[in-house]
C-alpha cells in the first residue's frame, strides 16, 4: 500500500520486489493448551494475590504479590496467544458464501498493533481492580469493533504478509501483493457495510478512491484512531477525495484525555449525500465499562447507520447454556447455603440420638435452644447474605464475566481456608462432628470441581459469546 500524499516534489521511491502471502503457522493442540494454562494462571494469580494482604512480614506480602503478579501477566499472555492459534483463517474472500452478510476491514497494517490492544493490559486496570481479568478484559479493540459491527455481518479484513499468526478481531485472509486488490474489490462488491480507520498505509489512497467512485457513502464508516495527529494528517491528504470533506477533530477536552488508552476515538458516517457526522466515542461514563467501552460505544454512536439498515444494535447470543454450569450452580449454591443446612442438621442429629447414647456421653440436647436458632433464620443479615448468594448464582447463570472469574477463584481458594477453620476447631471427636465434618468435606471437595468445569472450553466460548 503507497503511503499517503503529503509532498508531490519528493522523488518516487525505488519499487520493491512483490511481496508473497504470510505464511501462518497455527497449532489448534497448542492453542487450546495455551488458553486452558491462561485461563488456571489467571485463576491462581488473581486469587493468590488476596492472600499477599494477610502475611505477617512486608517483604513476604510484597514477594507473594509480585509473584501472582507475575502469574496474572503470563496468564494474560497465554490466553491471547491460544486465541491467536484457534482464530479462523479465511483461505478467500471471494470464496465465502454467496448468501453471507461481510463487514469489510480497511485500515493501514500500522494500525494492527494499535487495534490489537486489550484492557487487561493497562496500567490503571490492573492497579485499580486488583488485578481480576474477566474474558471481557481480554477482547482486543478490532474484536470489540467486529462485535458492535455483528448485526451487518461477519468482519473480515487482508492480513499483513509479515503475520506470523493473524491478529484477534476481523477474520483475515491473506494474500499477495499480486493478488490482494482483487480480494479488496471482490469484498467491497459484497460488502453489508465498509469499516476505514482512518490511517496513513500504503494504499490506502486507492481505497478511499475506490469507495468514493462506488458511491455508496450509507455503507461507510470510518473510524479515527490512534490520536488527534493521525487524523489530522489522514484529513490533510486524503479530504479532496470526499465530495463535501471530512469534519475538524474537535478541541481536546478532559472527558476525552481519560481515553487516550483507548485507540478508537470517534466514528464518522456519512449521508447519501456524502455530508459527514462526527461521532465521538465517550461512553456514558468514561472511567466505567472500560472493558469493552468501543463494543458498547460505537452502537449508541452510530444509531443513525443501524436504524437505516434495518438491523439491531446487538445479536443475540444462540450458544446453548453448557450442562456444566448448570452443574457449578448448583455446587456453588450449596457451597454458600451450607452454613444455613448445617445448624438445622446438627440440631436434628442431637435430638435424634440423644436418648440412644451411651450414660458416658454428654447429652448435647440439653444446651440446645430453638428459640435462638429461629432468631438466627429470621435476622436481616441472613436475608441480606441469601440476596447476595441468590444475584451471584444468577449472573453465574447467565454468564456473567466476572460471576465466572469470582467463582473459579472461590472454588480454588475457599476451600482450603474453610478446612483450615474447621480442622483447627475439631478438638472434641463424636459422631455428631463427625457426620457434619464429613458433610462439609464433601462440600469443600465439590467447589474445586466447579472451578475445574468452569475452565473447561464450551463453558470460556459461551461466555465469550455472551459478551
Amino acid at each position: 500500500m503507497a503511503e499517503l500524499r503529503t509532498d508531490s516534489t519528493a522523488p518516487p521511491r525505488p519499487r520493491r520486489p512483490p511481496r508473497q502471502a504470510a505464511v501462518i503457522a497455527q497449532s489448534e493442540r497448542q492453542g487450546r493448551r495455551l488458553s486452558t494454562a491462561g485461563w488456571i494462571a489467571l485463576t491462581l494469580g488473581a486469587g493468590g494475590i488476596g492472600f499477599a494482604y494477610g502475611t505477617a512480614s512486608a517483604w513476604a506480602t510484597w514477594g507473594i504479590f509480585a509473584a501472582n503478579a507475575l502469574l496474572v501477566v503470563a496468564g494474560i499472555w497465554a490466553v491471547l496467544r491460544g486465541r491467536m492459534h484457534l482464530t479462523p483463517v479465511l483461505t478467500s474472500i471471494q470464496g465465502l458464501p454467496a448468501d453471507e452478510r461481510i463487514v469489510v476491514f480497511l485500515r493501514s497494517f500500522k494500525d494492527d498493533a494499535g487495534f490489537s490492544r486489550v484492557a487487561a493490559r493497562r496500567w490503571f486496570r490492573l492497579l485499580f481492580t486488583f488485578m481480576l481479568p474477566t474474558p471481557a478484559h481480554l477482547r482486543t479493540e478490532e474484536d470489540q469493533v467486529g462485535r458492535a459491527f455483528a448485526p451487518f455481518g461477519r468482519m473480515v479484513a487482508l492480513g499483513s504478509t509479515t503475520d506470523r499468526l493473524p491478529h484477534l478481531g476481523a477474520q483475515r485472509h491473506y494474500a499477495s501483493d499480486g493478488t490482494w486488490w482483487n480480494e479488496v474489490v471482490a469484498a467491497l462488491d459484497r460488502s453489508a457495510l465498509v469499516v476505514l480507520a482512518a490511517g496513513a498505509g500504503r494504499n490506502l489512497g486507492r481505497e478511499v478512491g475506490e469507495l468514493v467512485r462506488r458511491d455508496d457513502p450509507t455503507r461507510l464508516v470510518l473510524l479515527a484512531v490512534r490520536d488527534h495527529d493521525q487524523y489530522t494528517r489522514f484529513r490533510a491528504a486524503l479530504e479532496g477525495e470526499f465530495p463535501k470533506g471530512l469534519p475538524d477533530y474537535p478541541p481536546k477536552r478532559i472527558r476525552h484525555r481519560l481515553l487516550r488508552g483507548r485507540y478508537v476515538r470517534a466514528a464518522i458516517w456519512f449521508d447519501r449525500d456524502w455530508t459527514p457526522h462526527w461521532e465521538m466515542l465517550d461512553g456514558r461514563f468514561p472511567l466505567l465499562g472500560v472493558a469493552r467501552r468501543t463494543q458498547r460505544a460505537l452502537p449508541r454512536a452510530l444509531q443513525p447507520v443501524y436504524r437505516r439498515a434495518g438491523v439491531p444494535a446487538r445479536l443475540k447470543p444462540r450458544t446453548r447454556r453448557p450442562w456444566a454450569v448448570k452443574v457449578s450452580v448448583l455446587v456453588i449454591a450449596t457451597f454458600w447455603l451450607a452454613p444455613l443446612t448445617l445448624p438445622l442438621l446438627l440440631a436434628g442429629l442431637v435430638l435424634a440420638v440423644g436418648d440412644i447414647l451411651p450414660p458416658e456421653v454428654p447429652d448435647l440436647s440439653r444446651g440446645l435452644d430453638p428459640g435462638a436458632l429461629l432468631s438466627l433464620y429470621t435476622s436481616w443479615p441472613l436475608l441480606l447474605w441469601l440476596l447476595v448468594v441468590a444475584v451471584c448464582g444468577y449472573r453465574l447463570w447467565r454468564g456473567g464475566p466476572y460471576a465466572v472469574m469470582i467463582s473459579r477463584i472461590q472454588g480454588v481458594f475457599f476451600p482450603v481456608l474453610l478446612l483450615a477453620a474447621v480442622l483447627g476447631k475439631l478438638p472434641v471427636p463424636g459422631r455428631v462432628l463427625f457426620v457434619a465434618f464429613v458433610l462439609l468435606l464433601l462440600i469443600v471437595l465439590s467447589m474445586p470441581v466447579a472451578a475445574l468445569l468452569l475452565v473447561r472450553r464450551d463453558v470460556r466460548d459461551w461466555v465469550d459469546s455472551r459478551l
